[in-house]
């Protein structure tokens, strides 16, 4: 009898406890971010709660457009002189263009050339400083074992210069 007399005083206990403290407390949900106030207007898109604005966006792929700067009338062979002594540095490839075939020229029924300048250097790799400013450098071949490079004074090319 008395196991059951302090079994039901227990039971009444938890009850009258209950009552006082009240139904078990649910978790509270964290607030939702508020959206960044960009006024409202046209073209003006929805904010996206998915993008983290502490992450910055991918870049865009950059883009580079090639350019042809000589056409020439006669075979370019007669227009321009091999200088070997660039020729072999660009085998070793202390003397090439930064992008190949970013500026280029070309004669009747030829492969496209290579071009850089030599003044203000534009595309031109050199670190032994071997660029002469009244030049201009054909570079035939730069991405093989084979590389030639040809020269002619700027002068003498401005005949044959397309202009942007």
């Amino acid at each position: 009898m008395t196991h059951r007399f302090c079994t039901l005083i227990t039971a009444s206990l938890l009850a009258a406890a209950a009552m006082i403290i009240g139904p078990p407390a649910q978790a509270e949900r964290p607030a939702a971010p508020a959206p960044p106030e960009h006024g409202r207007g046209f073209g003006k898109l929805p904010w996206q709660s998915w993008m983290d604005p502490a992450i910055a966006r991918p870049r865009p792929t950059p883009e580079r457009r090639d350019r042809i700067v000589y056409a020439f009338d006669a075979p370019s062979r007669g227009l321009l002189k091999i200088d070997l002594e660039l020729s072999r540095l660009c085998r070793q490839g202390r003397f090439q263009q930064l992008i190949n075939l970013h500026y280029r020229a070309f004669g009747p029924d030829e492969r496209p050339w290579g071009v850089a300048y030599g003044r203000m250097a534009v595309n031109l790799y050199d670190p032994t400083r071997r660029r002469d400013e009244g030049l201009v450098y054909f570079f035939k071949g730069q991405e093989s074992s084979n590389c030639n490079v040809f020269t002619a004074r700027q002068d003498d090319l401005r005949r044959f210069y397309i202009g942007p």
